[in-house]
């Protein structure tokens, strides 16, 4: 009989869809909070700059050095040099004692040890691998971002932002607001052990110096540092179009060589 007959749809290819429901967010205007600047209090830990002793520190603030609770991109083309001077602060800052993590987004540990038989200071990053955990990246990311780090650098954004998407859906934008987001809240010192994180995201430029991903995430950040190596291949350098850490206008240039990482800055510059 027809009343006893039951259609079962068929099921259609792809990622299900979400309810709509689900992420629509409510607004209560009670939670709307309008502050002062007089009336902000943060401890004086936010204030006192992580120093790689090198020449990177008259660049990264005005005191010098990386200040706690700092969201900044460093961004340039394949070669250019971006995450050997990311890792090398890193390295420099580890030594000191500092807690670091490097979130490896790109390489796989094969890739990563020949890094370090390159360079031997590299080795004592902790070091997250991404694409082991490929199928949770988003609660991953969270439990290690509430562990409570002084400096959290992203290689890379582009690659990270992938990942999530393949594993959540979404658009692109999703994806941005909910690392910003994250990002946002643990450098206020909202993880496990107060820390004021600062973080340092790599992101890629093709070779015709187009950025990879929205210009959002370069104006939610702190600081954009821009990194570019010449033609011919001999001369890299690195400056930040935006800072607000810092009033220099600096370009130090660097070089990658005898398993290091060597600066300077131009006494042109220095004059300025």
């Amino acid at each position: 009989m027809l009343e006893n007959l039951i259609i079962t749809p068929k099921q259609g290819r792809g990622r299900p869809k979400k309810d709509a429901t689900t992420t629509m967010s409510t607004f209560n205007p009670e939670e709307v909070k309008l502050i002062r600047g007089e009336s902000l209090k943060f401890n004086e830990a936010l204030f006192v700059p992580f120093k790689t002793g090198t020449e990177f520190d008259l660049i990264l603030s005005t005191d010098g050095g990386l200040m706690p609770g700092t969201s900044m991109m460093i961004a340039g083309g394949p070669g250019s040099g971006k995450s050997t001077l990311v890792t090398d602060m890193l390295a420099k800052f580890t030594m000191q004692g500092l807690k670091c993590l490097l979130i490896q987004g790109e390489m796989d540990e094969i890739g990563h040890y020949k890094y370090c038989r390159r360079m031997p200071s590299f080795g004592c990053v902790q070091t997250l691998f991404l694409k082991n955990h490929m199928d949770n990246v988003k609660e991953t990311l969270e439990y290690v971002f509430n562990l409570g780090y002084d400096v959290i650098a992203i290689d890379s954004l582009a690659e990270v932002l992938a990942m999530y998407r393949d594993q959540n859906g979404g658009s692109a934008k999703q994806a941005e607001s909910w690392l910003l987001k994250l990002q946002d809240s643990v450098k206020k010192g909202n993880n496990a052990l107060g820390y004021y994180t600062s973080f340092v995201n790599i992101q890629q430029m093709t070779k015709s110096d187009e950025f990879a991903g929205s210009n959002r995430l370069k104006h939610m950040m702190e600081a954009y540092c821009a990194v570019e190596r010449s033609k011919d291949g001999l001369e890299r350098s690195m400056h930040f179009e935006k800072n607000r850490d810092c009033d220099k206008d600096y370009k130090i240039y660097f070089s990658i060589y005898k398993d290091g990482v060597h600066y300077a800055l131009n006494q042109a510059e220095e004059q300025n």
